[in-house]
């Protein structure tokens, strides 16, 4: 691997039963399932959504939120939506 993320993922990870194990979270999922990939690491994805639709969702990708090492030593990546941003009628951003 080379360049900016290669280095990011070899600065990101950490010895866990003596193997290296990529830390993802908050990287986008295509850019983390490459890198995983990559690093011949068995994963499982599973998405989660918000439990009440109040704020509309991002369509165009998803972000890892949670990574967790099962026992079988298979990585559960648990994904997200990012939240679209909300706008007034006047185009000011509602923070």
């Amino acid at each position: 691997m080379a360049g900016f993320w290669g280095r990011y993922f070899e600065g990101m990870c950490a010895m866990s039963e003596g193997s290296l194990v990529p830390d993802v979270v908050g990287l986008p999922w295509d850019l983390a399932k490459g890198l995983l990939n990559e690093a011949h690491i068995m994963y499982n994805s599973v998405i989660t959504y918000p439990t009440k639709s109040f704020f509309p969702l991002e369509d165009n990708g998803y972000y890892v939120i949670r990574q967790k090492r099962l026992g079988d030593g298979v990585l559960e990546i648990t994904l997200a939506a990012r939240l679209l941003k909300e706008v007034s009628g006047n185009g000011l951003q509602d923070w």
